[in-house]
């Protein structure tokens, strides 16, 4: 090898005036031995690398676009449409790991849907429940229920994901985000009177959380009890602790009235941002990357990493 030549060249020149030759053979095996230790240690950083591209072959954004339901691969950067000609604007998505099921409001048509992801077939749609013009959903997987806005009605509505009982779960102001605190059994949502509340399942209690604010996407860190929001006419993305207290701007879009849907995945929070899908990283320090940019405006994002992640039993 290259590397023991390099080594021996000089010691075969000394040995002549004063070494016999088993002192070069030593030498040479030691140099055989640490080129094959760090052949072995380059191998084993080699397998680990490709183990680490492996597992980010499944990291995707799903989103919604014109009627249509795309996802990007962050690897490679790939943009598929998944499903076309919705005939309605889609503001909200979430996933369901257990069953494998993205469900999604059709607002312009009275309804909420799901579809099976990832398929080895072409994308189709099932019906889950009748809706008056919905915003946003959640998806409880503990308990196997989707929860969904519907602002003109005023009112929240809950179903089992294969669209049986449905219950009306509480009627506000005009009601727009939502999301869900599965440990802690909170259900918050934003209303058009610029505030964001919540609901104890439990209990049926009710709390202001935060007002004077225009909120069109909302998240929950359960690892880190941090509540997200997107503030529509400012473009910040906000956030505080799950009862409203200690309040931060956590960054600025620079776009006011184009943010929608927002996606909390640990300390990672992905943003529509006008045409741009913006990846927000809090921890350890504030990051902002934009990871997809398309045509027309983008309402809604949800972060697929094909792993069945559990938050916690409720209590």
């Amino acid at each position: 090898m290259f590397i023991k030549s390099c080594v021996l060249l000089p010691f075969y020149r000394f040995k002549s005036y004063r070494y016999g030759i088993s002192f070069v053979n030593l030498l040479a095996d030691i140099v055989d031995n640490i080129v094959m230790k760090y052949s072995v240690f380059v191998s084993i950083e080699l397998l680990i690398f490709l183990c680490f591209i492996s597992r980010g072959l499944q990291n995707k954004i799903i989103f919604s676009i014109n009627g249509s339901i795309k996802e990007r691969n962050l690897l490679n950067g790939v943009v598929s449409t998944l499903l076309s000609n919705l005939q309605s604007n889609i503001y909200s998505l979430d996933y369901d790991y257990k069953t494998g099921y993205v469900f999604f409001p059709r607002h312009n048509k009275n309804d909420i849907l799901r579809f099976r992801y990832p398929s080895d077939t072409a994308y189709s749609t099932e019906l889950v429940a009748a809706a008056r013009e919905p915003i946003a959903l959640v998806i409880d997987p503990l308990m196997n229920h989707v929860y969904w806005t519907e602002i003109y009605q005023q009112k929240i509505y809950r179903c089992n994901f294969d669209g049986t009982n449905k219950i009306l779960i509480l009627q506000d102001d005009q009601l727009y985000a939502i999301t869900l605190d599965y440990v802690n059994s909170w259900l918050y949502y934003s209303t058009k009177t610029n505030k964001i509340r919540r609901y104890r399942l439990t209990s049926g209690e009710k709390q202001t959380v935060k007002e004077s604010v225009d909120v069109t996407g909302l998240g929950i860190d359960a690892y880190k009890n941090r509540l997200y929001w997107m503030e529509y006419q400012n473009g910040d993305l906000e956030s505080s602790g799950l009862n409203g207290t200690n309040v931060i701007k956590v960054v600025s879009t620079n776009k006011t009235r184009t943010n929608i849907g927002i996606y909390v995945y640990g300390s990672t929070i992905y943003c529509s941002n006008g045409i741009q899908i913006l990846k927000v990283t809090v921890s350890p320090i504030t990051m902002t990357e934009v990871v997809h940019t398309d045509t027309a405006g983008i309402n809604s994002v949800v972060f697929y990493d094909g792993k069945n992640k559990r938050i916690g039993k409720r209590v």
